[in-house]
């Protein structure tokens, strides 16, 4: 088994959930003037507050329809570089620049969409259509007959005196872990499975169910969950729904693999850079020819049937941001093994647009805690996502949805783009300097620079409302170089939709994406 490429593939996972960003406030900076400030990294008090922002008036539309890029003195592309005096940062940027063809941008006041029956009947019939609704938690136990198989397999290792068939205890040893026996006893296993094996029916029940949000097995009203299961075009699929205090909606439809077994899919690795380390991706994956020969369908065929989706859910002031080839492989319960990827598709993500100004689409789910003695949940952004192929819907995730109420300015003040890239030079120099240590050096190389909303709060105040604001994000990849005395050792990570400094466009200061502030 292939332990080293499979713990590369969890960490690579856990990298992919998106990673903290600064929260800071730029002092001196007001009335549109930015200046370099003395103590950058301070939080910005009230996220929401009007105070921060003047109002402005409706540019004129210009005949070739630039009329924001050039009052923003918006270069066809950013060109920049800078470096620290000890070299140990670096900073090269030739970038795309992204500006909407508006001629005012309001700010928005959002709330968090109801989650009521109205809109899970709407769900259940954009997906589903009359298909009938099965209760999840019976319809995808294991059957008896799996179970026997599964302790068979393991007795079958057993008998040959192989008490570590699958590899952990001798991953565990080689990495100088303690008491490596832990992470795996085969005896233990066959136990547990032939437990199961005594409380599992003879058959798998489908009891019809109605989808409906209901209270945690803990009688937690404030944390609410569906779980069913769906027969249809020959396959099974799993309709997952959960209600709770930093998710106020989670709905998540995806279709099994054999024997029911969830398939699971990654996120567009074909698109990341990820070089050394835990990063490598080296004889994991097919070719892109392979995987997008195994898709069976373009990629400009996988939006439209994820446009029919978002039609039906009636989410028309959405459209689709990024698209990128994603492959899924089977995650069966039991014994962790490597299964090779078997599927391929395109994952789909969707923002919302806002009178021609779109909410940039980035990685990070927002759901950090402003602090640990914090009473307030975290409030996770809105996201839409969709993996289809040539058999269709692979996998829908619906999370957060807004609700659009008034605007808070009819059309708020920017700062030039000059005024925001000095900010992103001074500001990328010190929080990635603080990043670095002896002996390490730290190259930022941006390649797209991006003017859209993101949705900002007060998480020590309220969870449930809060307003869309313009930002400017920089995206690219990021080097790391060590110096060791056994050699260099190097790292490369280039994460498509995760932005090194998100800025706020009408008054400088920094947004963290990771606390929604």
């Amino acid at each position: 088994m292939k332990r080293k490429q499979l713990l590369s593939l969890l960490l690579c996972g856990a990298l992919l959930s998106g990673m903290a960003q600064g929260c800071a406030q730029l002092s001196g900076i007001a009335q549109g003037h930015a200046k370099t400030p003395e103590h950058p990294l301070v939080r910005e008090k009230k996220g929401p507050s009007l105070e921060n922002y003047e109002k402005a008036d409706p540019l004129e539309p210009a005949a070739d329809g630039s009329t924001l890029a050039r009052h923003l003195q918006v270069p066809d592309t950013y060109e920049a570089s800078a470096a620290s005096d000890d070299n140990s940062f670096q900073l090269s940027c030739h970038a795309q620049v992204t500006v909407p063809d508006v001629t005012q941008i309001p700010l928005w006041k959002v709330s968090q969409k109801p989650f009521d029956e109205a809109w899970i009947s709407q769900v259940t019939e954009t997906f589903f259509g009359d298909a009938p609704i099965y209760d999840g938690d019976s319809y995808f136990r294991f059957s008896k007959e799996q179970i026997q198989e599964r302790i068979n397999e393991l007795k079958a290792y057993e008998a040959e005196g192989n008490l570590d068939p699958y590899g952990y205890i001798a991953y565990a040893q080689e990495e100088g872990w303690e008491n490596p026996e832990q992470y795996f006893n085969l005896q233990e296993s066959i136990s547990i499975y032939e437990k199961e094996y005594d409380n599992t029916p003879e058959t798998i029940e489908k009891t019809k169910v109605t989808p409906v949000l209901s209270e945690d097995d803990t009688g937690d009203s404030s944390s609410r969950y569906f779980e069913g299961a769906v027969e249809l075009d020959g396959s099974a699929y799993r309709y997952s729904m959960k209600a709770g205090p930093a998710n106020s909606m989670d709905i998540k439809i995806s279709r099994a693999g054999t024997d029911n077994s969830p398939l699971e899919w990654n996120y567009s690795l074909y698109d990341y850079q990820l070089e050394g380390g835990y990063y490598s991706m080296e004889n994991d994956f097919p070719s892109r020819e392979k995987a997008e020969e195994m898709a069976g369908i373009t990629e400009k065929q996988a939006v439209e049937i994820a446009d029919r989706y978002m039609e039906k859910l009636g989410l028309t002031d959405f459209s689709a941001k990024t698209t990128a080839l994603s492959l899924g492989r089977l995650h069966p319960s039991g014994p962790p093994v490597y299964y090779p990827y078997s599927e391929a598709g395109y994952r789909i993500s969707y923002t919302r647009d806002i009178q021609g100004f779109p909410v940039t689409d980035e990685v990070d789910p927002g759901l950090s805690m402003p602090s640990m003695d914090s009473t307030t949940a975290p409030w996770g952004y809105e996201k839409v996502y969709f993996c289809v192929n040539k058999d269709g819907l692979q996998q829908a995730e619906i999370l957060n949805l807004y609700q659009v109420e008034e605007q808070q300015i009819d059309n708020v003040t920017l700062l030039s783009f000059p005024e925001i890239a000095d900010i992103f030079e001074n500001m990328a120099r010190i929080k990635y300097s603080d990043y670095v240590s002896p002996g390490e050096s730290i190259r930022l190389d941006v390649t797209k620079a991006v003017l859209g909303y993101t949705r900002i709060y007060d998480p020590d105040t309220d969870n449930t409302s809060g307003i869309l604001v313009p930002v400017w994000d920089f995206f690219g990849t990021k080097e790391r170089l060590v110096n060791e005395e056994s050699g260099n050792s190097r790292t490369k990570e280039g994460i498509p939709d995760q932005s090194f400094l998100t800025i706020n466009a009408a008054n400088g200061t920094m947004v963290d994406r990771s606390l929604g502030s």
